[in-house]
Protein backbone atom coordinates (compact mmCIF):
# COMPACT_ATOMS: atom_id res chain seq x y z
CA UNK A 1 0.00 0.00 0.00
CA UNK A 2 2.83 2.37 0.86
CA UNK A 3 4.39 1.75 -2.56
CA UNK A 4 1.13 2.62 -4.30
CA UNK A 5 0.79 5.85 -2.31
CA UNK A 6 4.35 6.85 -3.17
CA UNK A 7 3.71 6.17 -6.85
CA UNK A 8 0.54 8.26 -6.78
CA UNK A 9 2.29 11.13 -5.02
CA UNK A 10 5.18 10.99 -7.50
CA UNK A 11 2.76 11.11 -10.43
CA UNK A 12 0.87 14.06 -8.94
CA UNK A 13 4.11 15.95 -8.43
CA UNK A 14 5.15 15.27 -12.00
CA UNK A 15 1.79 16.43 -13.35
CA UNK A 16 1.76 19.61 -11.26
CA UNK A 17 5.28 20.46 -12.41
CA UNK A 18 4.33 19.79 -16.02
CA UNK A 19 1.25 22.05 -15.82
CA UNK A 20 3.29 24.86 -14.33
CA UNK A 21 6.07 24.48 -16.90
CA UNK A 22 3.61 24.42 -19.78
CA UNK A 23 2.16 27.82 -18.82
CA UNK A 24 5.62 29.31 -18.56
CA UNK A 25 6.38 28.41 -22.15
CA UNK A 26 3.44 30.44 -23.54
CA UNK A 27 4.85 33.58 -25.13
CA UNK A 28 1.60 35.63 -25.16
CA UNK A 29 1.37 37.25 -21.72
CA UNK A 30 -2.45 37.23 -21.62
CA UNK A 31 -2.67 33.57 -22.62
CA UNK A 32 0.05 32.72 -20.09
CA UNK A 33 -1.82 34.57 -17.31
CA UNK A 34 -5.05 32.79 -18.32
CA UNK A 35 -3.27 29.42 -18.19
CA UNK A 36 -1.75 30.23 -14.79
CA UNK A 37 -5.12 31.30 -13.43
CA UNK A 38 -6.76 28.07 -14.58
CA UNK A 39 -3.98 25.68 -13.58
CA UNK A 40 -2.39 27.39 -10.59
CA UNK A 41 -5.26 29.43 -9.16
CA UNK A 42 -3.63 32.78 -9.87
CA UNK A 43 -5.67 35.93 -10.38
CA UNK A 44 -7.47 36.69 -13.64
CA UNK A 45 -6.70 40.36 -12.96
CA UNK A 46 -3.31 40.04 -14.65
CA UNK A 47 -4.98 39.52 -18.04
CA UNK A 48 -5.04 42.76 -20.06
CA UNK A 49 -7.49 41.61 -22.77
CA UNK A 50 -10.98 42.48 -21.51
CA UNK A 51 -12.77 39.50 -23.08
CA UNK A 52 -10.19 36.96 -21.96
CA UNK A 53 -10.17 38.42 -18.44
CA UNK A 54 -14.00 38.31 -18.33
CA UNK A 55 -13.96 34.72 -19.56
CA UNK A 56 -11.39 33.77 -16.94
CA UNK A 57 -13.40 35.47 -14.19
CA UNK A 58 -16.57 33.75 -15.32
CA UNK A 59 -14.94 30.32 -15.31
CA UNK A 60 -12.91 30.74 -12.14
CA UNK A 61 -15.13 32.99 -10.01
CA UNK A 62 -18.63 32.22 -11.26
CA UNK A 63 -19.16 35.60 -12.88
CA UNK A 64 -21.40 36.04 -15.92
CA UNK A 65 -20.22 35.33 -19.48
CA UNK A 66 -22.64 37.99 -20.75
CA UNK A 67 -20.13 40.83 -20.72
CA UNK A 68 -17.77 39.09 -23.18
CA UNK A 69 -17.95 40.95 -26.49
CA UNK A 70 -16.43 38.22 -28.70
CA UNK A 71 -19.28 35.86 -29.68
CA UNK A 72 -17.10 32.77 -29.95
CA UNK A 73 -15.41 33.34 -26.60
CA UNK A 74 -18.77 34.08 -24.94
CA UNK A 75 -20.30 30.90 -26.39
CA UNK A 76 -17.30 28.86 -25.25
CA UNK A 77 -17.58 30.41 -21.79
CA UNK A 78 -21.29 29.59 -21.61
CA UNK A 79 -20.62 26.02 -22.73
CA UNK A 80 -17.94 25.53 -20.06
CA UNK A 81 -20.12 26.91 -17.28
CA UNK A 82 -23.12 24.71 -18.10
Amino acid sequence: MERVMRAIIAMLLMLSTYAHASCGSISDSDQRAYCEAKTNGQSCGNIRDNDLRASCSAEMNGQSCGNIQDNNLRNECDAIKH
